[in-house]
């Protein structure tokens, strides 16, 4: 669902540099600027800032952990209320990678009041608020600033029991890995945004942003998943990367099963890149081995960042394709992409 409203002047990603997960400070960056926080590990912290999980887990007791994580960013679409729903599904993916239900969310909302009625401001809160509802929680408050730039999310808080958390460090050898979404968002949003996109490949691609990764977990622990994560701005790379890295393994990419949205390898072999994805390459490249028997369109859709994308599941050989069949069934695009080997802690080896 969209809006019928219309901004009056300005559109929302006007003057936007990088919209989405593609505003994400890089992972090199980024780990620079946390490497010198103090750290403490108390025995109830089940999940935090070590491996860069999804969302942080604290066990409140032996039957309840309670799931923390907080995401925002600027403007995808001019759309506002779509622009909602889309940063509403993405906060809540946290949750889900955690094997955790979202029971509250907190509005994050930044908003130039001089460059945009009021109307603006209320239909990306009832975009991000009709998401929430529809992932069975609600919204319980929030916190705004008057600023120069829209920025929009949630912080959301989930339970789940401590013997259900799924990390992203847990894979074992021989694991097969199912990727519940395609991947090309990034690519898409630059193409949508340049009304080049047809309108089919539009609609697939709104689909893909507001579709909720309930449904996928549901489905996903009726099996021994054994680790977990989402693809979002680091791109796929960058999150195989952390999967391999935090489970001390590597990982075998055959990037001929990875799902992609439609016109996003035409787009990419145009040029069409977000910053993001050049910064993604220079965080990740040193860890991605075989690449250059990759066509460039791929391996850039590869290192595009992701917004709302899909679930990472590692599960045992065994179980894959049953896994895969079940999660087919319910009409989810998924593939499985590959398997964890013994090897070099964090590298993924790309073929075709």
């Amino acid at each position: 669902m969209t809006s019928n409203f219309k901004t009056a002047s300005n559109k929302l990603t006007a003057n936007v540099k990088s919209g989405g997960c593609a505003a994400k400070i890089g992972s090199a960056e980024l780990k620079a600027l946390v490497s010198g926080l103090p750290r403490t590990h108390p025995a109830e912290l089940i999940a935090g800032i070590d491996n860069f999980e999804d969302a942080a887990v604290y066990k409140i007791s032996d039957q309840v952990a309670v799931v923390q994580t907080v995401d925002f960013f600027p403007p995808v679409v001019d759309d506002p209320y779509l622009f909602g729903q889309i940063a509403a599904t993405n906060a809540l993916s946290d949750i889900y990678a955690m094997g955790a239900r979202p029971i509250f969310a907190l509005n994050v909302f930044s908003f130039p009041t001089c460059d945009f009625p009021p109307e603006v401001a209320k239909e990306i809160l009832r975009g991000g608020a009709s998401q929430v509802v529809a992932a069975g929680a609600t919204i319980a408050g929030g916190h705004s600033i008057q600023s120069q730039e829209v920025l929009y999310g949630l912080a959301v808080t989930g339970l789940v029991s401590p013997n259900s958390v799924l990390t992203n460090g847990g894979a074992r050898v021989g694991d097969h890995l199912i990727l519940t979404k395609p991947i090309g968002t990034g690519v898409a949003l630059l193409g949508h945004k340049a009304g080049i996109l047809s309108a089919k490949a539009s609609e697939l691609l709104i689909d893909n942003l507001t579709t909720l990764n309930r449904d996928a977990l549901a489905i996903a622990q009726a099996f021994s998943i054994h680790a977990a994560t989402d693809v979002t701005g680091f791109g796929l790379l960058g999150h195989l990367h952390e999967m391999a890295q935090a489970s001390k393994l590597s990982f075998a990419l055959d990037s001929s099963k990875v799902g992609i949205l439609e016109e996003t390898l035409a787009l990419a072999s145009e040029g069409f890149l977000s910053a993001g994805a050049y910064a993604n390459r220079q965080s990740f490249e040193t860890f991605v081995t075989l690449v250059k028997e990759v066509d460039l369109p791929l391996i850039d859709l590869l290192f595009d960042p992701q917004t709302a994308g899909g679930l990472l599941l590692a599960v045992a050989k065994e179980d894959s394709q049953a896994l895969l069949k079940a999660v087919l069934d319910k009409d989810i695009q998924a593939t499985c992409i590959g398997e964890f080997r013994s090897g070099n802690p964090g590298f993924v080896e790309v073929n075709k």
